[in-house]
């Protein structure tokens, strides 16, 4: 990992987080240094605390005997006991203090992964419908599950890491005050360690963190494209051939992260082996230049626990800049996410008397040729209006634009002779019934899922379903909490396109919109259920689109588009 990328991360959290968590973050770091602080301090007491213990007459001359005298003591053991206890008080304070930061930083982590993931979430259902559909849908749940996550993961190791840099720069600060010259050279020693560490460790783990994303994804698609056609994978007996693709996807994320997790223990058996060797050589240096032993202990004691202290927190911190690197490739991810073009929807309202107009309206998506070309036409209210042609032509896209799902790159849609724009589009789009070809029903009851996140009014679904003619099929069973199973795998084609008509006329629509609803049908089925449909759309604007030209005799206007175009009406 180049220096330019590492500092390009902090840039692009500053621009991911919001303004309350910069501020919950900076106490974080000042409540950093305070911990930073008092583990100095616990270090920095012990030496005085042994050199006095080791040695109770220097208590009778200089700054020992002032503290002596001012605390009022008289007899050297009582100041030593108590001493110690104020020591042992401190160190229990200390401990409970870095249980308390260790959670709230903690807590702070898995809040950032859970804004991370809603954030991502809110981006997707907010991009352009025509944006949206350029993305696989397998890749988008991987980000909003998984890389937010990684992102959270980030973040933890920069707040650890800094957290262990200042303890670490405080102790060395101390040893510089003790002895600068020894303390250089063990510096000189351990950084070029650390450095030829920091190479090897920073560049691998980002090229594992890259493998666990573009592996990561590829496992998410195999999921979604195994599970959503397991139907034709039996029947072509290809379960071992999506196992394989699987196996291969997960290995991969497998040994990326049984690489990353080496390369995170690396530095600890390094820097400990290295960092013990040291330390036996400064004892050996203090015996040579030191005569007294009085001297030597409290001194060794000090360098002791200052590397016990010091060689962990110079292992965490390299464990978390290797989990920064494996991780930065998912912060990439994410901030890209984030920073998609999403669009605001207002619900002014729009009343909808008299007729829908479309006036020079073009359509092209982001790669490709254009879908529709100056489409001109007038739909009247209460009509049913049949739109027929070759598979490709651009009529589902015209109804697309109709319901305001998707927006024209040129012309203009007016209802009652007010334009469709941002800001009403949700109140047009609360007027329409929309009844797809696939009808997706998820795991869950009939209620559930023709109320579809609207509010569940029994009385008015029971009404739903009747006019869809299933409610009878309905009540053998369990009524309106029947269960339908994973997309709707409990009931018939029939079946289901009937609770996706009940959907459809749930909210009572103005416009009633099938686009292709029943080619998936038999005949025999098709005439009831469109039978069913002409009925229920007496009072309503009926908008269908269909090959079969029987679907759409009983329409009162056709229009047939060709290469994008109307070319005849």
């Amino acid at each position: 990992m180049k220096l330019s990328s590492f500092f390009s991360i902090p840039k692009k959290l500053r621009r991911l987080l919001t303004r309350k968590q910069k501020i919950y973050l900076l106490i974080l770091l000042i409540f950093t240094i305070f911990v930073s602080v008092l583990e100095t301090l616990g270090i920095s007491v012990l030496m005085p605390f042994i050199t006095v213990a080791a040695n109770p007459a220097i208590l009778d001359e200089g700054n020992y005997k002032t503290v002596f005298d001012f605390l009022g003591f008289t007899e050297k053991n009582k100041f030593i006991i108590t001493f110690g206890v104020v020591i042992i008080a401190f160190y229990f304070f200390r401990m409970i203090l870095n249980i308390t930061f260790t959670y709230i930083i903690n807590k702070f982590s898995l809040g950032l992964i859970r804004n991370f993931s809603l954030n991502l979430f809110k981006t997707y259902i907010s991009i352009p419908y025509k944006n949206f559909v350029q993305n696989n849908t397998g890749d988008i749940i991987h980000k909003i599950g998984g890389e937010s996550g990684r992102v959270g993961q980030l973040v933890l190791g920069f707040m650890t890491m800094f957290s262990e840099l200042f303890t670490i720069l405080m102790i060395y600060g101390f040893l510089i005050v003790v002895n600068w010259r020894m303390t250089l050279v063990l510096t000189l020693i351990l950084s070029v360690i650390i450095y030829l560490v920091i190479t090897i460790l920073l560049k691998q783990s980002r090229k594992q963190g890259i493998i666990t994303s573009e592996a990561g994804a590829k496992s998410y698609k195999i999921l979604q494209k195994t599970f959503g056609n397991i139907k034709f994978i039996k029947l072509r007996g290809k379960e071992n051939e999506y196992l394989d693709s699987y196996n291969s996807s997960v290995r991969s994320i497998a040994r990326a992260n049984i690489v990353s997790t080496t390369l995170g223990v690396l530095p600890r058996n390094i820097l400990e082996n290295i960092g013990f060797s040291i330390l036996i050589g400064v004892v050996i240096f203090i015996i040579i230049k030191m005569n007294s032993p009085e001297l030597i202990i409290p001194i060794i004691s000090m360098y002791a626990l200052a590397f016990y202290r010091m060689l962990p927190g110079v292992n965490r911190m390299l464990g978390n800049l290797n989990a920064i690197a494996f991780n930065q490739n998912a912060l990439d991810i994410v901030y890209d996410a984030v920073n998609l073009e999403t669009e605001t929807e207002g619900n002014a309202q729009i009343s909808f008397n008299n007729s829908i107009k479309i006036d020079t309206v073009t359509f092209k998506y982001n790669t490709g040729n254009e879908v529709l070309r100056d489409i001109n036409l007038i739909i009247n209210k209460g009509e049913s209006v049949a739109i027929v042609g070759e598979s490709g032509t651009g009529k589902s896209t015209l109804v697309d634009i109709l319901i305001g799902i998707h927006k024209p790159n040129s012309g203009i849609i007016y209802i009652d002779d007010v334009k469709i724009t941002n800001e009403n589009i949700r109140s047009w789009r609360d007027k329409i019934g929309y009844i797809p070809q696939n009808i997706y029903l998820f795991d869950g009851t009939v209620a559930e899922n023709v109320a579809f996140s609207s509010e569940l009014d029994e009385t008015r679904l029971i009404k739903s379903l009747k006019m869809a003619n299933i409610w009878n099929f309905l009540e053998e069973k369990n009524g309106i909490n029947t269960l339908v199973g994973e997309g709707g795998i409990q009931l018939s084609g029939g079946q289901k396109q009937r609770v996706g008509i009940a959907r459809a006329l749930y909210n009572n629509p103005d416009v009633l919109v099938l686009d292709e609803a029943t080619s998936s049908l038999d005949n025999e089925t098709e005439e009831k259920i469109m039978n069913e449909i002409y009925s229920l759309s007496k009072d309503k604007t009926l908008i269908i689109i269909a090959h079969r030209l029987s679907t759409v005799e009983r329409c009162k206007r056709k229009i047939v588009i060709e290469d994008g175009r109307i070319v005849k009406e």
